[in-house]
């Protein structure tokens, strides 16, 4: 029970480095005794698969960067959880303050973003909401740190090709929404 209060203020606090208050290390205080350490490192620090390191690469690699905004389009893959994984990657990218990766799940049409902001002026939710709003099968929303969407593109290909679609975010970011 201690090891995932511990991992969970941890995690909520980026390990008691951004919101921690002090009743956060008192609490962690309180209930490093009952941790199993070895635990709390398989859980912190999980396996990560061949696919999600090749992904997050290719977002690294693709990144598209304006300003101190980043768009990646890292393709199709199979697991389309990697996309998060990816983008919370490329917000630490030094000079970078708010990001959206894009991928496509294999076999699905559908158009994963995922994005990440530390940027005050970018609310992530609403950014990704407004790059949506006008294209048919997509939807998005999240809250000012972190956002996500969807492209349900069907049988049909998008009206909207994958580049005028990072425009779109590029802008979306810039708007101030």
């Amino acid at each position: 029970e201690c090891t995932g209060l511990l991992y969970g203020i941890l995690a909520d606090t980026r390990r008691l480095t951004s919101g921690a208050a002090s009743a956060d290390y008192e609490a962690a205080s309180f209930l490093h005794g009952g941790v199993d350490e070895d635990a709390l490192d398989r859980i912190a620090n999980p396996q990560v698969s061949a696919e999600t390191l090749e992904v997050k690469a290719r977002a690294i690699a693709g990144r598209q960067v304006q300003g101190s905004f980043a768009v990646s389009d890292v393709g199709t893959l199979s697991n389309a959880d990697a996309i998060p994984q990816a983008a919370e990657e490329l917000i630490t990218l030094e000079g970078v303050t708010a990001v959206v990766v894009i991928g496509e799940q294999e076999g699905t049409g559908i158009l994963h973003l995922s994005g990440r902001s530390r940027d005050d002026r970018v609310h992530m939710g609403r950014a990704l909401g407004h790059a949506l709003e006008d294209i048919a099968g997509a939807g998005a929303g999240g809250h000012a740190r972190m956002g996500g969407g969807q492209i349900d593109r069907g049988d049909d290909e998008s009206p909207l090709s994958r580049d005028k679609l990072t425009e779109v975010i590029f802008h979306s970011l810039e708007g101030d929404v």
